[in-house]
Formats: structure tokens, C-alpha cells, sequence
């Protein structure tokens, strides 16, 4: 474990402080995890506060004495709320990822040599976390650690589709080249391929596409990819309009029928059963999923 951790992450802090790794971005109040309300919830009773306390406070030899004691403690978080769907205000996480949530690296990689599970009390919640702050560094060592890219269970998080949300193409990238699957789909068939075109991360599509991913595959509502790519983009950057008229480049040189239909005319394709036409589906559409055709009320 120390190996693949010096490997991973050469240029972690030894000190007994916390550290910022230099590409994490910390937290604002409205989403980190406020230790108050985490130590109401936790897990593991009076111990499991014991060990979140120590997490917040930085205290490594603190945690490698409670985990050393009963590595179950290593297990300590906040149970996911089940409905509503969010994470309670100032109150969630589990010891990974409220280490990465603080840019805390020294306690990442003291819970990880502590044998803390790099995916986490909730499934992929660390990887996801360092996903959201951006911190490819610790993306790399709990990747590097064992970490899996696509998360199953109850609760799991898809740290690809939140690469997408936030606009990471380095994230999606390295995610990517761990195995992350390319074309995992939610229970509405959609893909972290249309949530980049959905949020205008161009960048990130291009990434996705690059690997694989299918512009053409019809998902919620009749949406396709290619659609939202076709689409010319006004409120974001420079660099992801520069990535989206790549991408339709890519497509137009490969003899697609273009533009691609809006999502009204797909629908109505899909309900007088004639989709996906001929020359589309020579491009790459698929047929519709069932929750489409459920969701549109279409023959089946």
C-alpha cells in the first residue's frame, strides 16, 4: 500500500497538518460537510464519532489508533437519505470523502493505509467526491488503490456522468482509462454522453466520443447527443464551443445525415414505429429502449 501510495501521489505532505493537494478546490459552505451535524449521523455510535472527529481535526496518528483498535470504524458515515434524493445539507459523507471534500491528501492516504476501502462506505462516493472537486490527484489514488470507475449497489454513485455535470475532461479521461463504462445508461437510458451535451461540456463529449461513446443513441425523451452537439453555443467558453464544432466536424466528414432531428421529431418516429430511419441507423441510432418507449407510450 505505501508503494502504490508514493507512486500515486509523490508529492503528498507529511506534516501533521492538513494539506491542500494543488488541484483540489474546497468546498463551499453550502456543500461541505459540517462536522456538527456529521457526528448526529454517523455511523458506529461513540467510536464512529470518535473517528470522525479525527478525520475533521486532521489527527492521522488519532486514526490509525481507532482504526488499528476495530477497523470496522473505518466503515463510519452518513447513510444516504432515501427520499428525497440529496445529501442533507452540511451532513453526509463518509471518511474518504470528507478528507477529499477538505483537500485533506495527508488523511486520504493515512485512511487508505489505514486498509479504509477506496470505494467507500457508499459505493464510489470518494472517487465520485474527488470528481466533483476536481482533484485528479486523489482520482488517481484511489483509482491506483483499487477504487472501481463504475460503482455498483445501493447508492452508488457514476463518477463518469459527474465528470459530465462538472465539465471535467481530464476527470472522464482518466475514469476512462481505468475501464470506466462508456456506455452505462440510467433507469431512463440516458448517457453521461447527453448529460455533457446537456450542461454544454463540450469537452468532455469530445472525450467521450473519442472513446466510443454513441452520439446516436436515443435516450430520455427522445434525445439524442448528436442533436445537442449540432446545437451552437452562446453562455459558455470559448474552448467548449471550439470542442462541440469539432465534434460536429467529426460527424459531417463521416457522411451523417445532418442536422440531426430534435427530440419532437424523434418522438414521433418512435411512436408510429419508424424509428430509427435507414440512414440514421447506418450512422449509429439505436433502436428505442424500453423505458423510452414506456415513457412515450409507444408500441413495444
Amino acid at each position: 500500500m505505501a508503494a502504490i501510495i508514493a507512486v500515486a501521489v509523490p508529492a503528498l505532505a507529511t506534516g501533521g497538518a492538513p494539506a491542500a493537494a494543488p488541484a483540489c478546490r474546497e468546498a463551499d459552505a453550502t456543500t461541505k460537510p459540517i462536522r456538527e451535524l456529521v457526528l448526529e449521523a454517523a455511523t458506529n455510535g461513540s467510536a464512529g464519532r470518535d473517528m470522525v472527529s479525527a478525520v475533521f481535526a486532521g489527527d492521522r496518528a488519532r486514526v490509525h489508533a481507532l482504526a488499528h483498535r476495530d477497523p470496522a470504524l473505518l466503515l463510519t458515515h452518513v447513510p444516504p437519505a432515501r427520499y428525497p434524493d440529496f445529501r442533507p445539507d452540511g451532513q453526509w459523507g463518509d471518511l474518504l470523502s470528507i478528507a477529499i471534500i477538505r483537500c485533506d491528501a495527508p488523511m486520504l492516504e493515512a485512511l487508505l493505509a489505514a486498509s479504509a476501502a477506496p470505494d467507500g462506505a457508499v459505493p464510489g462516493l470518494p472517487l465520485d467526491t474527488a470528481v466533483a472537486a476536481h482533484d485528479l490527484t486523489a482520482m488517481r489514488l484511489l483509482l491506483a488503490t483499487g477504487a472501481t470507475p463504475d460503482p455498483s449497489g445501493p447508492n452508488a454513485r457514476w463518477p463518469l456522468r459527474t465528470a459530465a455535470r462538472v465539465a471535467d475532461p481530464a476527470a472522464a479521461k482518466l475514469l476512462i482509462a481505468f475501464g470506466a463504462r462508456i456506455d452505462r445508461v440510467d433507469g431512463t437510458d440516458s448517457t453521461a454522453l447527453q448529460d455533457a451535451v446537456d450542461m454544454d461540456a463540450m469537452r468532455v463529449a469530445e472525450v467521450l466520443v473519442e472513446a466510443g461513446a454513441n452520439p446516436w443513441a436515443v435516450g430520455a425523451g427522445g434525445a439524442l447527443p448528436a442533436y445537442g452537439i449540432g446545437q451552437p453555443l452562446r453562455l459558455t467558453s470559448p474552448d467548449e464551443e471550439a470542442a462541440r464544432m469539432r465534434l460536429e466536424a467529426s460527424l459531417r466528414a463521416a457522411g451523417t445525415p445532418w442536422p440531426a432531428p430534435n427530440p419532437g421529431a424523434v418522438k414521433a418516429a418512435i411512436r408510429e414505429g419508424r424509428w430509427p430511419p435507414e440512414a440514421l441507423a447506418t450512422a449509429g441510432a439505436t433502436a428505442p429502449p424500453p423505458a423510452v418507449l414506456q415513457a412515450l407510450g409507444a408500441p413495444r
